[in-house]
């Protein structure tokens, strides 16, 4: 599986904090329960899911789409109204994991009014 992630990582990018476990995504539509991998890396959320049959799912979530961060409720919240709660973690630590994504969603906010500004 590390083979796997480490394919979806760009030139440079690195993993800052993972998490593995059953987590409840809300698009909005509904509550959907999925296992695989949350990863934090410098430059953006990558959630991984590996299934039977070889099928896989990507999904590449920016920082700077991040709504709000809730370490009490393990939930990550985005703008577009997506909602992702972990339910059952499995391996890796869920507040380190959560504090991360707050340092690096903040990180890219400055970063990216910096370049309006400049």
């Amino acid at each position: 599986m590390n083979n796997l992630i480490d394919s979806l990582l760009l030139p440079g990018e690195r993993i800052k904090s993972k998490i593995t476990g059953t987590f409840a995504l809300d698009e909005g539509t509904g509550i959907r329960y999925m296992n695989g991998v949350l990863i934090a890396t410098d430059i953006r959320l990558i959630w991984f899911s590996k299934y039977p049959f070889g099928l896989k799912e990507t999904i590449i979530y920016k920082y700077v789409d991040l709504n709000y961060v809730d370490i009490t409720e393990s939930s990550l919240t985005f703008h577009n109204g997506i909602m992702i709660k972990g339910k059952w973690i499995s391996s890796g630590d869920m507040e380190q994991f959560l504090d991360t994504i707050k340092f690096f969603s903040l990180y890219r906010l400055i970063d990216k009014a910096r370049k309006r500004f400049d």
